[in-house]
């Protein structure tokens, strides 16, 4: 695959139909449920939460931008790895995709959750979810750990 090609695939993905399975919400009578506003997590959410649902772009996973401009066409994974350490190290190509998102996860993290004062569901996505869970053990939540997050799975975070 290309650079272009990889994100055209990755803008598939964002749009591509979810296969539904069950989710066990633990038994927690849902107050509020928000999520991400990418066609997938929405389904997801209507899936999952009888109730009105508040979408938002704050959940969405980073926009990953192309890294070159180039025809150069190597295999998927090779480009996934690519991306992924530009990501980490910061490179220019991702600084401004970069610094939004975290941007993003810290205000839902600091402005958006703590005007919840009910039993909040929270439908994103993992890579989201990932830098979601590291602010929310900054502000003193207890939680479970977890490298990537698995899909459909709950994962609850309480405030002592």
């Amino acid at each position: 695959m290309t650079p272009e090609q990889i994100s055209q695939w990755m803008a598939d993905y964002d749009g591509a139909e979810v296969n539904l399975g069950s989710v066990d919400l633990g038994g927690t009578s849902w107050a509020r449920c928000i999520s991400s506003d990418s066609p997938r997590a929405q389904k997801t959410a209507q899936a999952i939460y009888s109730g009105p649902i508040e979408y938002t772009p704050m959940l969405r996973e980073p926009a990953l931008n192309q890294i070159a401009r180039t025809n150069l066409r190597m295999p998927f994974q090779f480009w996934k790895m690519v991306l992924r350490v530009a990501w980490m190290t910061s490179h220019k190509s991702q600084l401004d995709a970069k610094t939004a998102f975290l941007a993003n996860v810290r205000t839902f993290a600091h402005e958006v959750l703590p005007t919840c004062r009910e039993d909040t569901l929270v439908v994103g996505h993992a890579g989201f979810m990932m830098f979601l869970r590291k602010e929310l053990l900054r502000q003193g939540f207890k939680g479970p750990r977890f490298t990537l997050p698995e899909n459909g799975r709950l994962y609850v975070f309480e405030k002592p």
